[in-house]
């Protein structure tokens, strides 16, 4: 058992005092929130090398007997009090002079006496750990409570790994408090969709490089699209960019390479590294490379999709019994009764061969059903890309021009990113958020309908920097935040099964549309210094304030990281020192260049 716990060489000795439930409230803009969180109270014995392990993250387990035996319940401490008996009777109301006394008994105690001791506050990972005979750990869930009195124990570093860490899986970052790689599965992080919540400066598109590195490793076919609004990826991923990547903008560079690295955001570290001469080389192969091009978000590939392509998708709800089977078999019945039937339109019949009237006609069915059906249910979703593709269509027909059919556009965006020529790393600079939403939204809904309506398997991951500008909590149909939310929801929902995934950055939890913060699985948290963001991360998340509190004290490139898949056990909290993707760039870009 000795490589299980660590008592710091004797010194740890601890027992249960209290465990309660506390609360804490507060307002946001939809009104008041309230946390409950359980708490448990340890008392350990005063000394300094256990004070000071214990400011560094650990986590504790708790003795419980049981009617099969002995476990342990593991608890992660939050706080650390270092108290003194005379610290209780002690007020400010005290005349001075006794006040004084106090103080000088309490200051010369530590360590030396009796009536010094450690609180320290944890809270439950809902994990209990049961020791095999051969002595080791065994984790498995539980919703046990500690009894007051229990005796206490760190985990050991070994025990940890034991407890989160994959085998062979891929480096997040290094564990605080343990000096010990984190090892995660990374296709879960890409699969069951990841956000990264920082302030201004935590290193959120730093950190968001260092993991598409590592998914690239972990999944070699794996195309990325990033939405980019701040414009900070084409610097960070410069390499890949360089080697397997292309670059869209709704801005035209001319080839002007100044004009292009004045739009891009440079973090002074790598600025002061790479120098001015190095920056222009980056974008001088970029613009010879021919990897610069432009985006415009008019689409004019309105016969890209077909009645059949709808009609495919309502099909596939109703035969495979998914929720909202009978109001898609009725839309299916309607479009049937309106268009091919009244109008007579094939099912072939491209989408832009429609009448206006027509056109309204199927948009006004599938909002009819939007209105009517549950959002949680299969066809919710469905419906919502199809209305998003249907309302978001040109008025233009294709156009003939060869030089016209060579510019990129959302749909066609779409379509490269699913064919077997597309780059690995595609980045779209928007720098304005109105047309960032509306290509956003034009892109994953066609997306989405290529991968029902044509089964395209390859692997998409979906990267919306400044999230909050595509899923505010607050939307409106005229600066396209009401398609762009209805877009990204969908893709949150529904993306998984189609290998279509998401991750999204930003520092503006407390905007965030929650119904969609909801489908994340793995989270990265970085210093929030509003109160009420925190609040936010632990009510979306089912965490202890006390556990997102401690991110407050934070240095840059440190994180809370939490996961529901990625981690070798559900939803315990960990902080991470991750690696600096600077670092990986420049021994990168020596290679490149």
């Amino acid at each position: 058992m000795s490589r299980v716990f660590d008592d710091l060489g004797g010194k740890f000795q601890a027992r249960l005092r209290d465990h309660r439930i506390s609360a804490k409230t507060s307002r946001t803009r939809e009104g008041e929130v309230m946390l409950l969180s359980t708490e448990a109270i340890l008392e350990v014995r005063f000394d300094l090398d256990v004070l000071d392990r214990l400011h560094e993250p650990c986590f504790a387990a708790i003795e419980r007997p049981t009617t099969d035996g002995r476990t342990y319940l593991v608890y992660e401490v939050v706080g650390v009090r270092p108290m003194h008996f005379q610290m209780l009777g002690m007020d400010v109301a005290m005349p001075t002079v006794i006040r004084r006394e106090y103080l000088e008994t309490i200051h010369s105690s530590w360590g030396g006496s009796d009536e010094t001791w450690i609180d320290v506050i944890a809270v439950p990972t809902r994990y209990r750990m049961d020791i095999s005979e051969d002595g080791e750990p065994i984790f498995s869930r539980s919703e046990l409570v500690p009894l007051i009195g229990s005796p206490a124990r760190l985990l050991s570093s070994y025990a940890v790994r034991k407890f989160l860490c994959r085998d062979d899986g891929a480096v997040a970052g290094t564990l605080l408090g343990f000096n010990m790689p984190l090892t995660i599965d990374m296709e879960s992080l890409v699969r069951y969709h990841t956000g990264v919540f920082g302030f201004t400066g935590s290193g959120k598109s730093n950190l968001t490089s260092y993991l598409l590195r590592q998914a690239w490793r972990a999944i070699p076919d794996l195309r990325v699209v990033i939405l980019d609004i701040a414009g900070e990826y084409a610097i960070h991923l410069a390499d890949i960019l360089l080697e397997s990547g292309i670059f869209y903008s709704t801005e035209n560079y001319e080839e002007d390479i100044e004009r292009f690295l004045n739009s891009q955001t440079v973090p002074e570290t790598l600025e002061d590294k790479l120098g001015n001469d190095k920056l222009e080389q980056i974008a001088r192969a970029l613009f010879r490379q021919d990897k610069i091009k432009l985006l415009i978000k008019e689409s004019r590939e309105r016969g890209t999709f077909t009645i059949e392509h709808i009609l495919q998708v309502l099909r596939s709800v109703w035969s495979e019994g998914k929720s909202g089977k009978t109001q898609a078999l009725m839309i299916m019945n309607h479009i049937e009764n309106k268009l091919l039937s009244d109008n007579r339109y094939s099912e072939n019949t491209p989408l832009h061969e429609l009448s206006e009237r027509d056109l309204a006609i199927l948009s006004d069915v599938l909002r009819e059903a939007l209105g009517s059906v549950n959002e949680r249910s299969s066809l919710y979703g469905e419906v919502s890309t199809l209305l998003n593709y249907i309302e978001n269509i040109d008025e233009m027909a294709p156009s003939s021009d060869d030089s016209e059919r060579k510019v990129m556009t959302p749909a066609r965006l779409a379509q490269y990113v699913l064919s077997g020529d597309a780059e690995q790393l595609i980045i779209c600079y928007l720098p304005e958020p109105d047309t960032a939403r509306l290509v956003a939204s034009r892109f994953i809904d066609s997306l989405l309908l290529l991968k029902k309506t044509r089964g395209a398997r390859r692997k998409v991951l979906v990267v919306l920097d400044e999230a909050h500008e595509y899923i505010p909590d607050r939307t409106k149909d005229a600066d396209y935040s009401a398609s762009s939310n209805r877009s990204v929801e969908a893709l949150l929902r529904q993306g998984r099964k189609y290998r279509a995934h998401c991750w999204l950055a930003t520092q503006r939890v407390a905007h965030l549309n929650v119904n969609a913060l909801q489908q994340l699985h793995s989270y990265f948290v970085s210093t929030l210094p509003r109160f009420y963001d925190r609040m936010v991360i632990a009510d979306a998340f089912s965490l202890s304030y006390g556990v997102v509190e401690r991110t407050t004290e934070l240095d840059t490139g440190e994180w809370l990281f939490v996961s529901y898949k990625a981690t070798k056990q559900k939803n315990v909290p960990v902080f991470l020192k991750t690696p600096n993707n600077e670092e990986l760039l420049l021994q990168s870009l020596n290679r490149v260049l």
